[in-house]
């Protein structure tokens, strides 16, 4: 079945301003005045901005940076019209170097830290999802700042769960959708982002085998948007795959000998598998096991009708001479009409 991928909304959390008189933190360093030509020259980049002209900034703010190569404002600075100007490999260096001149420098630390999240989701968003935890793991490993707000730290960590998800790295995408997960008050604050992860939790454990532990993870997901009108777009493949791991938990039994409570057992997945096709999820193995179910509950007209679907719906796959000759069987165990009687 195709690995759908689940979008999300995520955040722009920081409004980075710029600044030319304010000192960033009171430290020595910071406190420190600029000679008159580089205040001079500062003066000058705050009437570029103004006039919207971040080029001419930017070149004014290098000519500074010669002068005062210490000051760790300036480096903040420029790393903003950097930001602004979508360059984010060169806003990244002078928000770093500003934090190496002056470590307690947060709007700095801030400025950093959401310029790697848009860079590891803007490569994210292009595919390049090694280059993208490159960016999203330096974030990690930094300081995380008070006055940030923690939906950037959860969305960084649903986006490294998804980029190790598509680099098929699922014990890594299982963390960190699970830090997504913990972080607090995500199910109140960001219910889609949570429930999204909720979703690739269970799609890890149905990749690895672990069908209760994936049930776990879909039934959440399930009962997050029960009384919601609108559903969302996965949530007929949230119920295809409670089935299916209901679906392979029975098989599993039945390699051991164990049939008891088959009835029962059928009758607990039919009502996702049903959901999941009328729903028209494009899945031959949902049609192939609501059929099985049914043939197991020895329902065979149903059972027919699910297989005449599959073969309606999949008349390409590679399977069809096999469902053609077991819909022909299951046919051959429909009861026979009554035969009318002979006239006199």
């Amino acid at each position: 079945m195709k690995r759908h991928i689940v979008s999300v909304g995520l955040f722009l959390l920081l409004a980075l301003a710029f600044a030319v008189c304010a000192a960033p933190a009171a430290t020595e360093s910071a406190e420190k005045k600029m000679s008159k030509k580089a205040a001079k020259l500062m003066s000058q980049a705050l009437e570029a901005i103004q006039a919207k002209q971040p080029d001419t900034a930017i070149d004014i703010l290098i000519q500074v940076i010669a002068l005062e190569p210490e000051n760790a404002m300036v480096r903040h600075n420029l790393g903003v019209l950097y930001f602004e100007k979508g360059l984010p490999e060169e806003a990244i260096s002078n928000f770093e170097v500003a934090l190496q001149l002056q470590p307690d420098y947060q709007n700095a630390l801030l400025a950093l830290r959401q310029a790697l999240f848009e860079a590891g989701k803007t490569a994210g968003a292009q595919g390049d999802h090694e280059k993208a935890n490159v960016a999203l793991l330096k974030l990690e490993s930094l300081p995380l700042p008070p006055s940030e707000n923690k939906g950037l730290r959860a969305s960084a960590f649903y986006l490294l769960g998804y980029n190790f998800f598509n680099l098929k790295q699922y014990t890594k995408a299982i963390e960190y959708f699970g830090k997504c997960q913990s972080v607090e008050g995500l199910e109140q604050d960001s219910m889609d982002l949570y429930a999204n992860a909720t979703y690739f939790l269970g799609m890890m454990g149905h990749i690895q085998g672990q069908y209760e532990a994936s049930n776990t993870n879909f039934r959440k997901y399930l009962s997050l948007f029960a009384a919601a009108d609108a559903k969302p777009e996965f949530y007929a493949h949230a119920h295809y795959f409670v089935g299916a791991n209901l679906f392979r938990l029975l098989e599993a039994r039945m390699a051991k000998g164990e049939v008891a409570g088959m009835a029962e057992a059928t009758a607990e997945i039919l009502p996702y598998l049903n959901a999941a096709v009328e729903n028209k999820i494009p899945s031959e193995d949902a049609h192939v096991m609501l059929g099985n179910c049914y043939v197991y509950q020895k329902d065979y007209e149903k059972a027919v009708q699910a297989y005449q679907r599959l073969i309606e719906l999949f008349p390409q796959s590679q399977q069809l001479k096999n469902y053609q000759a077991f819909l022909s069987e299951l046919q051959k165990m429909l009861p026979q009409a009554a035969p009318g009687k002979k006239k006199r």
